[in-house]
């Protein structure tokens, strides 16, 4: 398989991976009574926090190491592999969350909202909503939509930020090496 292959391989399964987590924790919030809307954004946080950044790192390093095993890298072919391979499956996970979030999920949306505001209420920090009062205040209003495009575009302008500190990183590593 050539590197072109591998690389779109493995952003599609990033992006497999990625809906997965989304659609299972979406259906245990749906399905369980017990969890309220506040653990189900505290949750969805963990994951894009923690859980994601950590996969996505991985199979980026996975696929530049499990090449650099058969072929010496150069800087800008394990870059290139690195970022790909995340941008494949980071855009079209964020771009399946943004459309489903607008079209049929918007109950999910607004129970994100709704969990985001109970846990600024339960846990106030003084400070930041004094300078973000509006935003406050925003929140709480359902008929305000927390996935626009705007939001979309600078979310994603953070995660691309990220891909290629990540790709960076591995790319220098792996320069000139072989494993």
């Amino acid at each position: 398989m050539n590197n072109q292959q591998k690389i779109i391989r493995q952003g599609l399964i990033l992006f497999v991976v990625t809906m997965a987590l989304f659609f299972l924790l979406f259906y245990y919030f749906s399905t369980k009574g017990s969890v309220s809307e506040s653990d189900y954004f505290n949750y969805s946080a963990m994951i894009s926090c923690f859980v994601l950044p950590a996969l996505y790192a991985g199979m980026a390093f996975y696929t530049v190491f499990s090449t650099a095993r058969k072929q010496v890298l150069e800087f800008g072919q394990a870059w290139r592999m690195s970022f790909l391979t995340m941008f494949i499956g980071g855009f079209l996970s964020l771009g399946s969350i943004f459309i489903f979030f607008n079209t049929i999920g918007s109950w999910a949306e607004d129970s994100l909202q709704r969990g985001w505001y109970d846990l600024m209420t339960a846990n106030p920090n003084p400070e930041f909503m004094e300078k973000n009062e509006a935003i406050v205040q925003q929140m709480f209003d359902s008929s305000i939509n927390m996935f626009t495009l705007k939001v979309f575009f600078i979310s994603f302008a953070v995660v691309l930020f990220y891909y290629l500190m990540i790709s960076f990183i591995f790319a220098t590593f792996f320069k000139n090496r072989r494993v």
